[in-house]
């Protein structure tokens, strides 16, 4: 590794599946950080997203720009890979904004390393096939929740799925916003769900 420091997202990547050491070499060759702060934006709608990053610390939401209003679609948070899905992978201007809603220091991979690596590199196939499946069924998911009727339907699957924990986190009028309801509507549920979030961190 030539003294390099490890970085943190190649451990994230060995979870996925074993990496050989020329991959690791290669990886940390190519691989680049950066800092963004509070507000920046990381991708604009109609621009090329040629970056595929990896959160180590921080928050970045996707959203579009439609009649006027931002529709928030996505809240992204430590230890995951985000980029634009249609943007990146098809190499085209992305549809959607990238934007960090908090200190956010990342490590991404270019698109033409990651293209370089998936030619060359077996254990690149498989990570690829693997987060492209995880990519499916969150929007498959996504898709769900967009479509349940009520506003504490969509607030219930939405923490049953795992997410109590950006309740505490995420600014609420981003969540209201992914959640297709008003801010005073979100409020009034979270706090009637109050008392059994406290139940479920006590058990």
């Amino acid at each position: 590794m030539n003294g390099k420091k490890i970085s943190f997202s190649l451990y994230f990547l060995e979870k996925i599946c074993p990496l050989s050491n020329e991959f690791k070499s290669f990886y940390q060759q190519q691989v680049k950080h950066a800092l963004y702060k509070k507000g920046s934006i990381l991708n604009e709608s109609g621009t090329l997203c040629d970056k595929l990053y990896f959160i180590k610390k921080g928050m970045i939401r996707g959203f579009h720009n439609i009649e006027d209003n931002e529709i928030t679609t996505w809240l992204s948070t430590d230890n995951e890979l985000v980029t634009s899905i249609t943007g990146f992978f098809k190499h085209i201007p992305a549809s959607e904004n990238m934007q960090a809603i908090e200190d956010t220091y990342v490590e991404y991979l270019s698109y033409d390393d990651f293209q370089t690596a998936l030619s060359k590199f077996p254990e690149m196939v498989r990570i690829f096939n693997i987060l492209l499946i995880e990519y499916y069924i969150h929007a498959e998911n996504r898709t769900l929740l967009s479509r349940i009727p009520s506003a504490k339907g969509r607030f219930d699957h939405f923490v049953s799925n795992g997410n109590t924990f950006l309740l505490n986190r995420a600014p609420h009028k981003f969540l209201a916003n992914m959640l297709s309801m008003r801010p005073e509507t979100f409020s009034r549920i979270l706090k009637a769900n109050e008392v059994d979030f406290a139940n479920e961190m006590e058990s």
